[in-house]
Protein backbone atom coordinates (compact mmCIF):
# COMPACT_ATOMS: atom_id res chain seq x y z
CA UNK A 1 0.00 0.00 0.00
CA UNK A 2 1.38 3.27 -1.05
CA UNK A 3 1.80 5.39 2.28
CA UNK A 4 1.37 9.05 1.18
CA UNK A 5 -0.50 10.48 -0.92
CA UNK A 6 0.95 12.02 -4.47
CA UNK A 7 0.25 14.09 -6.55
CA UNK A 8 1.11 16.02 -10.09
CA UNK A 9 -0.18 18.20 -11.00
CA UNK A 10 0.62 20.61 -14.64
CA UNK A 11 -0.95 23.33 -16.26
CA UNK A 12 -1.29 26.83 -15.43
CA UNK A 13 -4.64 27.71 -14.20
CA UNK A 14 -4.43 31.43 -14.13
CA UNK A 15 -7.72 34.43 -14.03
CA UNK A 16 -8.29 34.07 -17.93
CA UNK A 17 -11.56 35.41 -19.76
CA UNK A 18 -14.75 33.55 -19.57
CA UNK A 19 -15.23 31.56 -22.61
CA UNK A 20 -13.41 28.30 -24.06
CA UNK A 21 -11.97 28.03 -27.23
CA UNK A 22 -9.64 29.44 -29.36
CA UNK A 23 -10.74 33.10 -29.49
CA UNK A 24 -11.00 32.71 -25.66
CA UNK A 25 -9.75 31.73 -23.27
CA UNK A 26 -8.07 27.89 -22.69
CA UNK A 27 -9.98 25.19 -21.24
CA UNK A 28 -9.52 24.04 -18.56
CA UNK A 29 -9.72 20.01 -18.45
CA UNK A 30 -9.29 17.61 -15.20
CA UNK A 31 -8.10 14.11 -15.21
CA UNK A 32 -8.59 11.38 -12.68
CA UNK A 33 -6.83 8.31 -13.13
CA UNK A 34 -5.57 5.54 -10.60
CA UNK A 35 -1.78 6.10 -11.55
CA UNK A 36 1.09 8.38 -12.03
CA UNK A 37 1.00 10.06 -15.42
CA UNK A 38 4.33 8.36 -16.54
CA UNK A 39 2.57 4.93 -16.42
CA UNK A 40 -1.10 5.77 -17.59
CA UNK A 41 -0.82 5.04 -20.83
CA UNK A 42 -4.77 5.84 -21.26
CA UNK A 43 -3.88 8.84 -19.76
CA UNK A 44 -1.24 10.29 -22.12
CA UNK A 45 -3.59 8.29 -24.84
CA UNK A 46 -6.29 11.01 -24.42
CA UNK A 47 -4.12 13.69 -23.68
CA UNK A 48 -2.21 13.68 -27.31
CA UNK A 49 -5.00 13.33 -28.90
CA UNK A 50 -6.32 16.52 -27.36
CA UNK A 51 -3.11 18.17 -28.83
CA UNK A 52 -4.06 16.87 -32.01
CA UNK A 53 -7.13 18.00 -32.05
CA UNK A 54 -5.66 21.27 -31.07
CA UNK A 55 -6.35 21.69 -27.60
CA UNK A 56 -2.42 21.28 -26.57
CA UNK A 57 -0.92 22.25 -23.10
CA UNK A 58 -0.84 25.75 -22.72
CA UNK A 59 -2.71 26.76 -25.87
CA UNK A 60 -5.99 26.10 -26.20
CA UNK A 61 -5.52 23.97 -23.27
CA UNK A 62 -4.43 23.72 -19.44
CA UNK A 63 -4.68 20.04 -17.62
CA UNK A 64 -4.95 19.19 -13.95
CA UNK A 65 -4.30 15.41 -13.41
CA UNK A 66 -4.88 13.59 -10.42
CA UNK A 67 -4.52 10.04 -9.03
CA UNK A 68 -4.85 7.86 -5.96
CA UNK A 69 -2.83 4.89 -6.50
CA UNK A 70 -3.25 2.31 -4.42
CA UNK A 71 -6.04 3.87 -2.50
CA UNK A 72 -9.49 3.96 -3.46
CA UNK A 73 -10.58 5.89 -0.61
CA UNK A 74 -8.23 8.86 -1.99
CA UNK A 75 -10.21 9.37 -4.83
CA UNK A 76 -13.15 11.28 -3.15
CA UNK A 77 -10.26 13.70 -2.31
CA UNK A 78 -8.53 13.76 -5.65
CA UNK A 79 -11.82 14.44 -7.69
CA UNK A 80 -12.52 17.31 -5.56
CA UNK A 81 -9.52 19.17 -5.96
CA UNK A 82 -9.78 18.79 -9.27
CA UNK A 83 -13.20 20.48 -9.73
CA UNK A 84 -12.24 23.02 -7.55
CA UNK A 85 -10.81 24.93 -10.33
CA UNK A 86 -13.43 24.87 -11.75
CA UNK A 87 -12.81 22.43 -14.77
CA UNK A 88 -14.79 23.09 -18.25
CA UNK A 89 -14.42 19.28 -18.37
CA UNK A 90 -13.53 16.44 -16.32
CA UNK A 91 -12.23 13.11 -17.32
CA UNK A 92 -12.54 9.77 -15.27
CA UNK A 93 -9.44 7.20 -16.56
CA UNK A 94 -10.28 3.37 -16.56
CA UNK A 95 -11.69 2.85 -13.59
CA UNK A 96 -14.77 2.95 -11.82
CA UNK A 97 -13.83 4.84 -8.58
CA UNK A 98 -12.40 7.79 -10.69
CA UNK A 99 -15.67 8.71 -12.63
CA UNK A 100 -17.72 7.89 -9.71
CA UNK A 101 -16.05 10.05 -7.44
CA UNK A 102 -16.37 12.61 -10.03
CA UNK A 103 -19.85 12.50 -9.95
CA UNK A 104 -20.23 12.20 -5.97
CA UNK A 105 -18.06 16.15 -6.40
CA UNK A 106 -20.87 17.46 -8.70
CA UNK A 107 -18.52 19.01 -11.14
CA UNK A 108 -20.10 22.25 -13.34
CA UNK A 109 -19.24 21.04 -16.48
CA UNK A 110 -19.64 17.48 -17.75
CA UNK A 111 -17.77 14.39 -17.12
CA UNK A 112 -16.41 11.97 -19.25
CA UNK A 113 -15.00 8.42 -18.28
CA UNK A 114 -12.84 5.86 -20.28
CA UNK A 115 -14.10 3.02 -19.09
CA UNK A 116 -12.21 0.10 -19.35
CA UNK A 117 -12.13 -2.15 -15.93
CA UNK A 118 -15.79 -2.30 -15.65
CA UNK A 119 -19.28 -1.85 -17.09
CA UNK A 120 -20.97 2.05 -16.77
CA UNK A 121 -24.35 0.36 -17.23
CA UNK A 122 -23.94 -2.19 -14.37
CA UNK A 123 -22.10 -0.32 -12.45
CA UNK A 124 -24.70 2.27 -12.18
CA UNK A 125 -22.52 5.37 -13.53
CA UNK A 126 -25.08 5.70 -15.94
CA UNK A 127 -28.48 3.78 -16.60
CA UNK A 128 -28.00 3.66 -20.24
CA UNK A 129 -25.82 3.61 -23.22
CA UNK A 130 -28.02 4.98 -25.60
CA UNK A 131 -28.85 8.01 -23.43
CA UNK A 132 -26.39 8.93 -20.86
CA UNK A 133 -27.27 10.84 -17.42
CA UNK A 134 -25.87 12.63 -14.73
CA UNK A 135 -24.34 14.56 -16.54
CA UNK A 136 -22.32 12.10 -17.73
CA UNK A 137 -20.97 10.06 -20.92
CA UNK A 138 -17.97 8.63 -22.06
CA UNK A 139 -16.20 5.73 -24.17
CA UNK A 140 -16.91 2.12 -22.79
CA UNK A 141 -14.25 -1.34 -23.71
CA UNK A 142 -16.72 -4.27 -23.20
CA UNK A 143 -14.16 -6.50 -21.02
CA UNK A 144 -16.68 -9.04 -20.56
CA UNK A 145 -16.29 -9.71 -24.40
CA UNK A 146 -12.75 -9.66 -24.50
CA UNK A 147 -12.72 -12.21 -21.46
CA UNK A 148 -14.10 -14.69 -23.62
CA UNK A 149 -12.01 -14.31 -26.32
CA UNK A 150 -8.86 -14.17 -23.92
CA UNK A 151 -9.54 -17.51 -22.63
CA UNK A 152 -11.01 -18.94 -26.21
CA UNK A 153 -7.41 -18.08 -27.35
CA UNK A 154 -5.72 -19.59 -25.07
CA UNK A 155 -7.32 -23.18 -25.41
CA UNK A 156 -6.73 -22.86 -28.96
CA UNK A 157 -2.80 -22.11 -28.25
CA UNK A 158 -2.81 -24.90 -25.86
CA UNK A 159 -5.65 -27.54 -26.43
CA UNK A 160 -3.75 -29.68 -23.29
CA UNK A 161 -3.67 -27.46 -20.80
CA UNK A 162 -6.32 -27.87 -17.68
CA UNK A 163 -5.41 -25.53 -15.16
CA UNK A 164 -5.51 -21.52 -15.98
CA UNK A 165 -4.36 -19.12 -13.48
CA UNK A 166 -6.29 -15.76 -13.28
CA UNK A 167 -5.34 -12.95 -11.58
CA UNK A 168 -8.11 -10.21 -10.25
CA UNK A 169 -7.64 -7.52 -7.80
CA UNK A 170 -10.27 -4.64 -6.69
CA UNK A 171 -10.70 -2.60 -9.91
CA UNK A 172 -11.37 -6.05 -11.74
CA UNK A 173 -13.74 -7.12 -9.67
CA UNK A 174 -16.56 -6.74 -11.66
CA UNK A 175 -14.50 -9.28 -14.79
CA UNK A 176 -14.46 -12.41 -12.62
CA UNK A 177 -18.04 -13.72 -13.25
CA UNK A 178 -16.71 -13.72 -17.05
CA UNK A 179 -13.35 -15.41 -15.62
CA UNK A 180 -15.87 -18.12 -14.23
CA UNK A 181 -17.82 -18.68 -17.25
CA UNK A 182 -15.23 -17.97 -19.99
CA UNK A 183 -13.01 -20.90 -17.99
CA UNK A 184 -15.78 -23.32 -17.86
CA UNK A 185 -16.69 -22.97 -21.31
CA UNK A 186 -13.17 -23.83 -22.65
CA UNK A 187 -12.83 -26.32 -20.14
CA UNK A 188 -10.44 -25.28 -17.55
CA UNK A 189 -10.11 -25.56 -14.21
CA UNK A 190 -9.80 -22.55 -13.02
CA UNK A 191 -7.25 -21.31 -10.07
CA UNK A 192 -8.23 -17.33 -8.91
CA UNK A 193 -6.01 -15.66 -7.05
CA UNK A 194 -7.70 -12.28 -5.80
CA UNK A 195 -5.49 -9.60 -4.15
CA UNK A 196 -6.33 -6.64 -1.83
CA UNK A 197 -3.51 -4.91 -0.17
CA UNK A 198 -0.83 -3.27 -3.04
CA UNK A 199 1.84 -3.58 -3.38
CA UNK A 200 0.60 -7.55 -4.77
CA UNK A 201 2.67 -10.48 -3.10
CA UNK A 202 2.86 -12.43 -6.82
CA UNK A 203 5.78 -14.34 -5.22
CA UNK A 204 3.57 -16.00 -3.59
CA UNK A 205 1.80 -17.43 -6.22
CA UNK A 206 4.96 -17.58 -8.62
CA UNK A 207 6.95 -18.71 -7.11
CA UNK A 208 8.24 -22.68 -7.45
CA UNK A 209 7.17 -25.25 -5.06
CA UNK A 210 5.45 -22.50 -3.10
CA UNK A 211 2.57 -21.21 -5.54
CA UNK A 212 -0.70 -23.29 -7.26
CA UNK A 213 0.12 -25.12 -10.37
CA UNK A 214 -0.93 -23.69 -13.63
CA UNK A 215 -0.60 -24.53 -17.08
CA UNK A 216 -1.45 -20.80 -18.53
CA UNK A 217 -1.96 -17.80 -16.96
CA UNK A 218 -4.15 -14.79 -17.38
CA UNK A 219 -4.84 -11.28 -15.90
CA UNK A 220 -7.79 -9.58 -15.62
CA UNK A 221 -7.96 -5.67 -17.12
CA UNK A 222 -5.92 -3.26 -13.84
CA UNK A 223 -4.01 -0.58 -13.82
CA UNK A 224 -1.98 -2.53 -11.42
CA UNK A 225 -1.54 -5.42 -13.36
CA UNK A 226 -0.73 -3.41 -16.64
CA UNK A 227 1.42 -1.08 -14.40
CA UNK A 228 3.77 -4.57 -12.55
CA UNK A 229 3.63 -6.26 -16.09
CA UNK A 230 7.43 -6.65 -16.30
CA UNK A 231 7.61 -8.06 -12.73
CA UNK A 232 4.60 -10.57 -13.44
CA UNK A 233 6.11 -11.49 -17.03
CA UNK A 234 9.67 -12.39 -15.43
CA UNK A 235 7.78 -14.35 -12.57
CA UNK A 236 5.87 -16.40 -15.43
CA UNK A 237 9.05 -16.81 -17.48
CA UNK A 238 10.70 -18.77 -15.00
CA UNK A 239 7.87 -21.10 -14.64
CA UNK A 240 7.89 -21.83 -18.01
CA UNK A 241 4.15 -20.53 -17.65
CA UNK A 242 2.51 -18.73 -21.16
CA UNK A 243 0.23 -15.87 -20.22
CA UNK A 244 -2.43 -13.92 -21.59
CA UNK A 245 -2.26 -10.13 -21.13
CA UNK A 246 -5.18 -7.78 -21.37
CA UNK A 247 -3.47 -4.49 -22.34
CA UNK A 248 -0.77 -5.15 -25.21
CA UNK A 249 1.83 -3.46 -23.85
CA UNK A 250 1.96 -6.71 -21.39
CA UNK A 251 3.05 -8.86 -24.83
CA UNK A 252 5.81 -6.38 -25.44
CA UNK A 253 7.00 -6.79 -22.26
CA UNK A 254 7.15 -10.58 -22.57
CA UNK A 255 3.80 -12.18 -22.37
CA UNK A 256 3.04 -14.52 -25.22
CA UNK A 257 -0.07 -12.69 -26.03
CA UNK A 258 -2.43 -10.34 -25.36
CA UNK A 259 -5.80 -9.03 -26.80
CA UNK A 260 -6.86 -5.55 -25.53
CA UNK A 261 -8.37 -2.38 -26.76
CA UNK A 262 -6.16 0.05 -29.15
CA UNK A 263 -4.82 2.32 -27.21
CA UNK A 264 -3.98 5.56 -29.19
CA UNK A 265 -8.05 4.70 -31.09
CA UNK A 266 -9.52 4.44 -27.55
CA UNK A 267 -7.55 8.14 -26.73
CA UNK A 268 -8.86 9.74 -29.94
CA UNK A 269 -12.59 8.59 -29.05
CA UNK A 270 -12.27 9.89 -25.50
CA UNK A 271 -10.64 13.27 -26.88
CA UNK A 272 -13.41 13.97 -29.47
CA UNK A 273 -16.13 13.24 -27.27
CA UNK A 274 -14.62 16.18 -24.88
CA UNK A 275 -14.27 18.67 -27.74
CA UNK A 276 -17.89 18.48 -28.39
CA UNK A 277 -18.11 18.56 -24.79
CA UNK A 278 -15.92 21.89 -24.53
CA UNK A 279 -18.42 22.87 -27.64
CA UNK A 280 -21.71 22.95 -26.02
CA UNK A 281 -22.89 19.09 -26.91
CA UNK A 282 -25.01 17.81 -23.31
CA UNK A 283 -23.73 14.99 -22.68
CA UNK A 284 -26.93 13.52 -22.59
CA UNK A 285 -27.11 14.16 -26.26
CA UNK A 286 -24.20 12.18 -26.72
CA UNK A 287 -24.55 8.17 -26.48
CA UNK A 288 -21.93 6.07 -24.91
CA UNK A 289 -19.74 4.37 -27.34
CA UNK A 290 -18.53 1.20 -27.21
CA UNK A 291 -15.06 0.87 -28.12
CA UNK A 292 -14.80 -2.00 -30.74
CA UNK A 293 -10.99 -1.78 -32.53
CA UNK A 294 -9.20 -4.63 -30.87
CA UNK A 295 -5.19 -5.58 -31.08
CA UNK A 296 -4.07 -8.93 -30.72
CA UNK A 297 -0.46 -8.94 -29.92
CA UNK A 298 1.80 -11.95 -30.27
CA UNK A 299 5.25 -12.43 -28.73
CA UNK A 300 7.13 -15.22 -30.98
CA UNK A 301 10.28 -14.63 -29.20
CA UNK A 302 8.20 -15.71 -26.28
CA UNK A 303 6.46 -18.59 -28.10
CA UNK A 304 9.85 -19.86 -29.24
CA UNK A 305 11.22 -19.45 -25.79
CA UNK A 306 8.52 -21.50 -24.51
CA UNK A 307 8.77 -24.18 -27.19
CA UNK A 308 4.92 -22.90 -27.85
CA UNK A 309 4.21 -23.48 -31.83
CA UNK A 310 2.18 -21.07 -33.00
CA UNK A 311 -1.02 -21.72 -34.63
CA UNK A 312 -1.29 -20.30 -38.18
CA UNK A 313 -4.74 -19.56 -37.30
CA UNK A 314 -3.48 -16.88 -34.23
CA UNK A 315 -1.43 -15.65 -36.46
CA UNK A 316 -3.43 -15.04 -39.35
CA UNK A 317 -5.25 -13.05 -36.82
CA UNK A 318 -2.11 -11.06 -34.80
CA UNK A 319 -2.78 -7.59 -35.49
CA UNK A 320 1.25 -7.50 -34.98
CA UNK A 321 3.94 -10.35 -34.11
CA UNK A 322 6.91 -9.40 -31.91
CA UNK A 323 9.73 -11.36 -33.70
Amino acid sequence: MISRRRFLAFGVLAALPARVGAQGRAARIGILGPTPLETSVYANAVMQAFTQLGYAEGARASFRYRFAEGHLDLFRRQAQEVVKVECDLVIGIRVESATRALQLAKPAGPILFLAIDYDPVESGVVSSLRRPDRNTTGVYVPQNVLIARRVALIRELLPQASRLMVFADPYSADQVEAARKAAAAANFQLVLVQFVTQPYDYATYLQPRRGVGADAFMNLASPVFAQDRQQIHEALYRLGIPAMGSNTLQAEAGFLLALGSSIPKVGRRVADMGVRLLAGTKPSAMPVELADEFELVVNSRTAKALGIKLPESVLARATRVIE
